[in-house]
């Protein structure tokens, strides 16, 4: 019998994508105890630096774990990169991405979601919101962010 459905991989924070990884440092302006893997991040001071997302501004991609160099990885992917870190970054559609959903949302499996504060998720309107991605699962939130597999569309 097969498992229906998405299989979550096990200690992965991404999976797929064509663009592949890249890299960048954690930017002087980032607030390091935002900066978790699987966070939406935007463009710092300069073009190799970045910061957690808002829900305003140009999300280019998301914190990666696996990928970041060694001496950088954090022990556990649920704690904090510090300032001028190198981390991973995940960019473009179609991959499976493990992020952050802010508090107090039930989303179901296929259920749009945008950046908001801080880069993490919450639910989306269609031709309302800059939507993000897709749930690759169901997630209810209460008053703790939970992590989501999602399916990204940037």
């Amino acid at each position: 019998m097969v498992q229906l459905g998405f299989r979550k991989p096990t200690n992965k924070w991404s999976q797929g994508g064509a663009l592949g990884v890249e890299y960048f440092k954690v930017g002087a302006n980032a607030t390091a105890a935002k900066m978790l893997p699987g966070i939406a991040v935007i463009k710092d001071a300069n073009d190799f630096s970045v910061k957690e997302s808002g829900s305003l501004g140009s999300t280019i991609g998301v914190l990666g774990y696996d990928e970041t160099p060694a001496q950088y990885r954090p022990t556990t992917s649920s704690t904090a990169y510090a300032l001028g870190d190198h981390v991973a970054v995940h960019r473009g559609a179609g991959r499976r991405q493990k992020m952050w959903l802010t508090t107090s949302q039930t989303i179901v499996i296929g259920q749009p979601l945008m950046v908001t504060t801080d880069g993490y998720l919450t639910a989306a309107t269609a031709g309302t919101h800059d939507v993000y991605c897709d749930a690759a699962e169901s997630v209810t939130t209460t008053s703790a962010a939970a992590a989501i597999w999602v399916i990204t569309r940037k």
